[in-house]
């Protein structure tokens, strides 16, 4: 009798144990539609979150999410100028489950909300699996694939995922945002684009939404001298041009609410630019998929031949 109890409590033990399992095993790549929309749980809490190849990689939640967890500012908190207006950020370390278990995890929160649509926004960087794929359309017969190297930029990822192009001795970060059409383009990089690939603005100034919920002017700028980025010719973008000049003129040299993907920094001839393009849907207009391997460390477009 003692030894069939005890080979019962063994044998529930290795059913706990294979449930376990199983419960922390995640394939190795996710699927993504619609809204790409993921549900974590954090500190026990459910939320859902917007993945975002441009998010930083850490959750950063909406600040009544923020409120509602209770969350507390840590040691490291954030500044970003969006143009004129300044987005105020915390940080702390918390707990982070996303389906294997929990961990511990930096989390990012602001004054203002990062998604309409969710709680929150996170990286595909941030997620447990080896590969994250944005489904976009239906796959074409005819498509290719076309791959390019994979970077993490900013500090603790906050700058997202994405590709350094290289272009005549000049290294411009390239990404990608699901959630707008158009390609925008800072004001260096205007500035830049209009002298090396013969840009010239085009059509009237507009408001476009940037990020957490501020919208910024914007001018069309069509290239003569389109870039090609995996195999595909970039010829329209949308440049950020300041409040305090267009990125044809000159800014003011020194603000402390000066946003550099704005305005254009006036100084010696050494001083490093930083050149930015984060590519919108219209850019991927001919495309069924766009994957991010991060074991491979690279970026894969499947879309139609040219």
């Amino acid at each position: 009798m003692r030894m069939l109890i005890c080979l019962s409590l063994l044998c529930a033990a290795c059913v706990g144990q294979a449930d376990a399992k199983s419960k922390a095993t995640l394939p190795d790549e996710l699927a993504l539609t619609g809204q790409n929309i993921v549900e974590v749980v954090i500190d026990g809490q459910p939320i859902r979150l917007e993945v975002r190849p441009e998010a930083a990689d850490a959750p950063t939640l909406n600040p009544d999410i923020a409120i509602r967890l209770g969350l507390k500012p840590g040691m490291i908190g954030f500044r970003i100028a969006v143009g004129s207006e300044i987005v105020i950020g915390n940080s702390a370390v918390h707990k982070v489950d996303y389906g294997v278990g929990e961990k511990s995890q930096r989390i990012f929160w602001a004054d203002r909300a990062s998604s309409i649509i969710a709680d929150g926004t996170i990286s595909p960087a941030s997620l447990p699996y080896k590969r994250v794929r944005f489904i976009l359309s239906e796959p074409s017969p005819s498509e290719m694939q076309r791959t390019v190297a994979l970077d993490n930029f900013g500090f603790l990822g906050r700058l997202g995922v994405g590709t350094t192009l290289n272009v005549e001795g000049e290294a411009i970060r390239f990404q990608f945002s699901l959630q707008r059409d158009e390609t925008l383009v800072s004001a260096p990089t205007g500035n830049w684009l209009s002298q090396k690939q013969d840009g010239k603005f085009t059509g009237q100034p507009r408001q476009t939404l940037i990020y957490y919920g501020i919208q910024r002017p914007t001018r069309a700028m069509n290239l003569a001298r389109p870039l090609t980025v995996a195999g595909s010719q970039l010829a329209t973008v949308d440049v950020r041009y300041t409040d305090y000049g267009d990125a044809s003129g000159i800014a003011a040299e020194d603000s402390a609410a000066a946003d550099q993907d704005e305005i254009v920094v006036v100084g010696k001839k050494d001083k490093k630019r930083s050149l930015a393009i984060v590519a919108g849907r219209r850019f991927l207009s001919g495309c069924s998929s766009l994957l991010y391997d991060f074991q491979q460390r690279n970026m894969v477009l499947s879309c139609k031949a040219n």
